[in-house]
């Protein structure tokens, strides 16, 4: 038995399709294994390509053997350590990963959720606007992870009659409407705070510097948490957890300070760099979330580059309709249409199979291609037309 990974791979039901396509074709369901886990199959070594590629472009998915998986991988890694290109290579669709993942998320969000709500307590009865900027900016993260947890388990459904796509671009909406959530937050505290920074009230600083530590602790379970995951959710929510630690650092710093002097300019002061921080952090984010629901190119992927790497295969000849675009800025999405001068459909499925090969590289798992046969080269490559 052959192992090979399956990328691409939405949910437990394509996974289970799959599976039954290559039983019937093969006549034997015991001779074949899956892994969910780590969207693995094991087929058997009489198992022809054309049957494997036939299967990978009917259901939208790359079907590789394990050592090839295992080359791209090594490969991925060293451009990454060399040239840092700033590619984020995540073949590895470990579906099995998805349950630890949302449950680390969901101890975050009531974690954020009930401590910025007990920020706007304090903050009201210290008289600080450090810390009631800061509630918004925390709930504005128990948002986001919230509403992370919640598409992530709806985002593993498949496609239907309505959402022909699936569901992941839900997870899309989310965090769209969260970047919203944190842009109107934080002008209005800048609003806010800019006349108590002409006229400063005196705070609680000692009630300040224990709600300070409190925080530290809090953010520092969470980010502990999310440090722990392998998902591109968590290793975003936990660098974005790392930050607001260092900003729990900044107040606490600022409490001690006031224990000595009576500098109640900080406050507000610290409240307008929170704010601004704030505004750094998601205002280049709803840019790009924007960008993705206009269907823009993802920022990571060369179309250049990726072009001519594929006209370099054997007998392509011409590239049109090549269109990428992105779900949910993880599921990258690409349609082309290639010509050729083979007739063969076993080797114009290998030709499908090498471009596959190649858009891996650049983060696309989901590719549509279709071939035509143009043995005389009808289409020119030098009429240049849009499309």
């Amino acid at each position: 038995m052959q192992k090979y990974h399956l990328i691409g791979l939405r949910n437990e039901a394509q996974m289970r399709r799959i599976h039954s396509r290559f039983s019937d074709i093969l006549g034997n369901s015991e001779s074949i294994a899956f892994d969910l886990e780590h969207a693995t199959i094991q087929l058997p070594p009489s198992i022809k390509p054309y049957t494997i590629s036939l299967i990978s472009s009917f259901e939208q998915v790359t079907i590789i053997p394990e050592a090839l998986f295992h080359e791209m991988e090594d490969n991925h890694h060293d451009n990454h350590e060399h040239h840092d290109h700033g590619h984020h290579h995540h073949h590895e669709h470990a579906l099995g990963e998805g349950t630890k993942a949302q449950r680390n998320m969901l101890i975050v969000f009531f974690l954020n959720l009930f401590f910025s709500f007990g920020e706007i307590v304090f903050g009201l009865l210290f008289n600080s606007q450090a810390l009631i900027s800061d509630a918004v900016h925390d709930f504005g993260d128990a948002l986001s992870i919230g509403l992370a947890y919640f598409f992530e388990k709806v985002s593993n459904r498949g496609s239907d009659e309505q959402f022909s796509f699936g569901y992941r671009r839900f997870s899309l909406l989310g965090a769209f409407v969260t970047s919203i959530v944190l842009i109107v937050g934080a002008v209005m505290i800048i609003i806010s705070s800019i006349p108590v920074v002409l006229n400063p009230q005196p705070i609680n600083h000692q009630g300040v510097f224990w709600v300070a530590i409190a925080a530290i602790l809090i953010n520092g379970v969470s980010v502990w948490l999310m440090s722990r995951g392998q998902s591109a959710n968590e290793k975003i929510l936990n660098i974005h957890l790392l930050e607001d630690l260092v900003g729990w650092v900044a107040v606490l710093a600022m409490s001690i300070v006031l224990n000595f002097t009576d500098w109640y300019i900080l406050d507000p002061i610290l409240s307008i760099i929170i704010a601004i921080w704030i505004l750094r952090m998601t205002l280049p984010e709803f840019v790009r979330i924007s960008k993705l629901f206009l269907q823009a190119v993802p920022d990571q992927v060369n179309v250049q580059s990726l072009r001519e790497r594929i006209l370099e295969l054997n007998h392509v000849q011409e590239i049109s309709h090549f269109h990428i675009w992105s779900t949910d800025g993880q599921q990258h999405m690409m349609s082309m249409t290639v010509t050729t001068d083979i007739e063969s459909n076993i080797e114009q499925e290998e030709i499908k199979q090498n471009i596959r090969r190649v858009v891996l590289e650049y983060d696309i798992s989901h590719i549509t291609i279709e071939i035509l046969f143009d043995p005389e080269r009808l289409i020119n490559e030098s009429i240049q037309c849009g499309g």
